[in-house]
């Protein structure tokens, strides 16, 4: 459909659905929803212009701590940028009969910002159209709890590690059935929903799609999630590791490729073809700097361990879960499961796509299936200090990824750092007030 045609059907939907507001929403580096809440009229009358928005949203922190060197504060002296909507994003919100959101892009002096993840993740599309030609299509797993609030704080709302209990999916189902009518309605095809293995940690599947699609999809998933929790008096989170006796919350991607045939499926009895092997092989190269965006927390390198289901090394595995990069049973195709559930979808899959393009294009080869994952491969940065340094470091994914996104990453992860290490804890104060 053309710009324009979406631009019609566009205005047409608001017309027909008889709401008030809009939501003009952008993801930031950290994949938060950020937006700007518009009177119907005043959107209609100016929505094909866009409307202006402070660059400095895109790089602050979740808590809206302001980094330094970001290339978006006193570098351009705090000005705006201006956020154009995509008409084939627009959905009327399941829970707010008279709103709904249109996600957007950013330009500044009408140029795009390449530093804004969602053009990011087209750039990168792009480059790979151009050079590689070949329909790539993503598919999501997203870990993530569910909280009851109480006077003593957040609780898990199921008591064990019920993982793919009957009895307790269905005490849960309430959540679902609530979940997956919201889900309906904004066009999100849910496919699977477990109980995990910690308690009150769940997994919802949706359907594969094209990568801005499904990444899109993703973004107003998690956002999702969180407002039927709230709208049910309760809490849902995508912190990696909310409680440090279970287990983590993670983000699987998984990618194949067509070109009428399946790209990665080897003819030979082989997990991968050549082309697929090319592509594992950039992943395992880029393992750090994929690290660094997919891990983009603190707390979540917490979810890192050997012998666990999280990854430790850079190692792929034949339908391997303990392997970092996994080639699945199945139809084939390749799952990053470096990424924790708190990292930004665009950022992720843009990474993901940007490291295997390049191990397509160089012919890069992983070596044999892992045997031992916890051993095999080189550690996985175990930090953030070093995950970073690591993603500053590398300059092929600086090219394809953009060198203003890696500057405004950066700077908003470790302004993150800074307001941790001024934190004093209450770790340190049982540990040294009545013995030092």
């Amino acid at each position: 459909m053309t710009d324009e045609n979406n631009g019609t059907r566009l205005e047409a939907r608001i017309e027909s659905a008889d709401v008030d507001h809009v939501f003009v929403e952008f993801p930031d580096v950290n994949g938060i929803s950020r937006s700007k809440q518009i009177r119907t009229e005043y959107f209609l009358d100016n929505w094909e212009s866009g409307f202006p928005m402070n660059l400095l949203l895109l790089v602050q922190t979740p808590r809206s701590e302001v980094p330094e060197d970001s290339g978006f504060g006193e570098e351009i002296d705090f000005g705006d940028g201006t956020v154009h909507p995509d008409p084939s994003t627009f959905r009327v919100l399941p829970w707010n009969d008279n709103a709904a959101s249109v996600i957007a892009d950013f330009t500044y002096e009408g140029e795009p910002v390449s530093a804004a993840p969602r053009t990011a993740l087209k750039s990168v599309l792009d480059e790979i159209e151009r050079e590689f030609g070949h329909q790539l299509y993503l598919g999501s797993e997203l870990e993530f709890y569910l909280l009851d609030e109480t006077e003593s704080g957040y609780e898990p709302a199921s008591d064990n590690k019920h993982e793919c209990v009957t009895l307790e999916m269905e005490a849960l189902a309430p959540f679902y059935d609530q979940l997956s009518a919201h889900a309906d309605e904004l066009g999100i095809d849910l496919t699977l929903f477990h109980h995990e293995h910690g308690p009150g940690q769940l997994e919802v599947l949706f359907d594969y799609g094209s990568p801005l699609s499904q990444v899109d999809t993703t973004f107003r998933f998690k956002r999702l999630v969180k407002r039927t929790a709230r709208a049910r008096g309760q809490r849902a989170t995508f912190m990696a590791k909310p409680f440090g006796d279970h287990e983590g919350s993670g983000y699987h991607l998984h990618v194949s490729a067509f070109d009428e045939e399946n790209l990665f499926e080897a003819d030979d009895g082989e997990a991968l073809s050549e082309t697929g092997r090319n592509f594992v092989g950039g992943l395992i190269e880029h393992a750090d700097a994929l690290a660094a965006l997919g891990t983009p927390t603190l707390n979540a390198f917490k979810r890192f361990k050997p012998e666990g289901f999280a990854p430790y090394t850079a190692c792929w595995g034949d339908d391997d879960r303990t392997a970092s990069i996994r080639v699945p049973s199945g139809t084939t195709r390749v799952e990053n499961r470096i990424p924790s559930a708190d990292a930004n979808p665009y950022l992720v899959a843009a990474a993901t796509l940007a490291a295997g393009y390049d191990g397509i294009r160089r012919e890069l080869d992983p070596g044999p299936p892992s045997q031992e994952a916890a051993e095999d491969g080189d550690l996985l940065p175990q930090s953030p200090r070093h995950a970073l340094a690591a993603l500053e470091a590398d300059e092929t994914m600086t090219d394809l990824l953009g060198a203003d996104l890696i500057r405004g990453y950066v700077a908003s992860k470790r302004r993150e750092l800074q307001s941790f290490s001024e934190t004093v804890t209450e770790w340190e104060r049982t540990q040294y007030v009545g013995t030092l």
